[in-house]
C-alpha cells in the first residue's frame, strides 16, 4: 500500500514537473517570437540611420576597428555554453532550466556580443542601400544574439558522436556559404587561412601547452 502511494506521488510529480517545463518552454518560444518581430521592426526603422553613424569614419578605421571587434568577439565569447556546458553565477542549477526566470538570459557572453554588434555598426556604414543594410543587421543579429542559445540546445540535446554533430554540419555550412560569397582570390585565401588557425592551429597549440599546465594542490 505504501509503496503504490509513493509510486502515484512520484508519477504526480513528475507530470506537475514536465506540465512546468512545457510551458517554460512555450513561454521562452512566445518570448523569443515577440524579441524577433520587434527587432525586426526596429532594425528596419533605424537601417538609414545606422549607416550615418560612422560614414565620416575613414575607410582605414572601419576595417581596423571592425578586425579589431571581431577579435575581441572570438577571444570573449563563451565555448563552455556554445558547445552544451550549462552553468549558473552561482555554479548551482543552469539558468534555462529554472522556471521563475520571466525572460531567458543571454549567457553566451555579453562582452564578445557587444564586440559584434561594434563592428557590425562600424560595417554597415561601408553599404549603399538601406534594404541591404536592414538584411545585414538582421543577419548579424540572428546569428550572434539568437545562434549561440540554439546551438547551445543542439549541442546539449544530440551530442557529438561518431565525430559528427547537427552544430558540425551548420559550421561547415556556414563556412561553405561565407567562402562562396567572396568576390576576390585574396579574400578566400585569407578566410581559409583564418578558420586553418582557429580550427586546427589552436586547438593544437592548446593540446601543446598542456605540458605546462601545473595543478596546485593545498589544504585551502
Amino acid at each position: 500500500g505504501n509503496s503504490s502511494e509513493c509510486n502515484k506521488e512520484k508519477e504526480t510529480s513528475q507530470h506537475k514537473h514536465k506540465k512546468r517545463k512545457k510551458g517554460h518552454r512555450r513561454k521562452k518560444a512566445i518570448v523569443r517570437l515577440s524579441d524577433g518581430i520587434l527587432l525586426a521592426v526596429i532594425l528596419r526603422v533605424i537601417s538609414g540611420l545606422l549607416r550615418s553613424l560612422t560614414a565620416s569614419y575613414s575607410t582605414d578605421t572601419v576595417y581596423a576597428l571592425a578586425v579589431t571587434g571581431m577579435a575581441v568577439h572570438l577571444l570573449a565569447c563563451d565555448y563552455k555554453f556554445a558547445n552544451g556546458y550549462e552553468k549558473d553565477d552561482d555554479g548551482g542549477t543552469p539558468t534555462l532550466t529554472r522556471f521563475h526566470h520571466p525572460r531567458p538570459k543571454f549567457l553566451g557572453g555579453t562582452v564578445s556580443l557587444n564586440a559584434a554588434f561594434f563592428a557590425t555598426v562600424l560595417l554597415i556604414s561601408r553599404i549603399k542601400s538601406n534594404a541591404t543594410s536592414y538584411a545585414f543587421v538582421s543577419s548579424v543579429v540572428t546569428l550572434f544574439a539568437f545562434y549561440p542559445t540554439s546551438r547551445h540546445e543542439i549541442a546539449r540535446h544530440f551530442p557529438n558522436r561518431l565525430g559528427f554533430s547537427p552544430c558540425f554540419a551548420i559550421t561547415a555550412a556556414l563556412s561553405v556559404s561565407a567562402w562562396l560569397l567572396l568576390v576576390s582570390l585574396e579574400e578566400r585565401c585569407v578566410f581559409v587561412g583564418l578558420q586553418l588557425f582557429l580550427l586546427v592551429l589552436s586547438p593544437l597549440l592548446q593540446w601543446w601547452l598542456q605540458r605546462y599546465k601545473k595543478i596546485i594542490t593545498g589544504k585551502w
